[in-house]
């Protein structure tokens, strides 16, 4: 790779991370106006699985982006948006976070 091309993939890489940045501030800022009361109850794993992703989704993410954000690889965000149940459950925390998806208990 030739040090253009590799200055061209620098600046990109910022302007996504720049990009995140203002994502994950503008999902803090989201969470900050919802009540504490509006979490919904998961049923399966699965159905966590396939809520994170519809986010992933909704955010306009795609895989790769996840991951250079959070250092997750592509692989095992797969299996965790198919079914969490095999992927450690500190990832699915990250995961969740990153994305603004509240994670809530019954006290």
């Amino acid at each position: 790779m030739n040090h253009s091309s590799e200055q061209s993939l620098v600046k990109k890489l910022q302007t996504i991370s720049n990009a995140l940045a203002e994502l994950q501030q503008d999902v803090a800022r989201q969470q900050s106006t919802e009540t504490t009361n509006s979490c919904q109850p998961i049923d399966d794993l699965p159905a966590l699985g396939q809520r994170l992703n519809a986010r992933r989704k909704a955010l306009g993410l795609d895989l790769e982006t996840l991951e250079l954000q959070t250092g997750v690889s592509t692989s095992t965000l797969k299996r965790l948006f198919k079914d969490p149940e095999g992927v450690k459950f500190g990832t699915v925390f990250l995961i969740a976070r990153t994305l603004g998806v509240k994670l809530c208990t019954d006290a």
